[in-house]
């Protein structure tokens, strides 16, 4: 729940329906909307709410322009529900409430080895603990949408394991292209993109793999798989294996 203390980022108010609740609550409150007539409205909608900042642009786009915030609230677009949620893992805040279709939210909270567990629950929970505070039926909403939703909660993860990110990132998308393969082979094709087939054979030779399937990993798996590659990759390119 919103304080009197917080600055509360709201990206796709839409009519106001949630913003109206949040200014009741929150000491200060910036909601960014990307249709300029849906701004206008909120402007005309708000205009004698002093603690309301109404800010037409994508909040995907406005990169270090983004005001700083504590708290995000939102009941977004479906279709930017990806690209939102890997935009809190690069940002620092106290916690976030956010609707999504309930779909997308069975994938976020997927465990390994489950059909839903993929790139997205990886690269989201590595750096959020992610909670469903509950399932929210399609009723409840006007107009009526054609799917369920759930409200998730997020709050950042301290502690985070010192890893390579671009590296790490580059190979979990890599291999979860072929995310029902056993990793030998998929850790393999992945590099062979990157160096060569006999090169990539003989870089995982030099490491000790899991024997699973890729979705089968688990984060701290991924992370432990990462670092392991690090090392034979730089120990490559210092031996003069991997230049040119």
């Amino acid at each position: 729940m919103p304080g009197s203390s917080d600055v509360v980022l709201e990206p796709g108010p839409g009519h106001g329906t949630l913003t109206r609740f949040l200014v009741n609550k929150a000491g200060k409150v910036i909601a960014i909307e990307k249709d300029p007539i849906l701004a206008r409205e909120l402007r005309d909608t708000f205009r004698s709410q002093d603690n309301l900042t109404i800010l037409e642009g994508d909040v995907l786009k406005m990169g270090e322009e983004l005001p700083r915030f504590n708290k995000l609230v939102s009941t977004p677009p479906y279709y930017i529900s990806s690209k939102l949620t890997l935009l809190l893992t690069k940002k620092n805040f106290d916690v976030a409430a956010i609707v999504f279709q309930k779909e997308f939210g069975d994938r976020l909270l997927a465990e390994p080895g489950s059909a839903e567990y993929g790139r997205l629950t990886i690269m989201a929970r590595r750096k959020l603990n992610v909670e469903k505070i509950r399932d929210i039926s399609r009723k409840a909403f006007s107009p009526q949408p054609k799917v369920d939703s759930s409200l998730l909660r997020f709050t950042p993860k301290k502690g985070l394991s010192e890893i390579d990110e671009m590296l790490f990132e580059e190979m979990v998308r890599g291999i979860f292209t072929q995310r029902r393969r056993v990793l030998r082979g998929a850790l393999i094709h992945f590099l062979a993109l990157k160096y060569g087939r006999a090169r990539g054979r003989e870089l995982v030779g030099r490491m000790t793999i899991p024997d699973a399937r890729v979705y089968q990993l688990s984060i701290p798996q991924l992370e432990s798989l990462s670092l392991r590659l690090l090392r034979v990759i730089t120990d490559g390119i210092i031996g003069g294996e991997l230049n040119g």
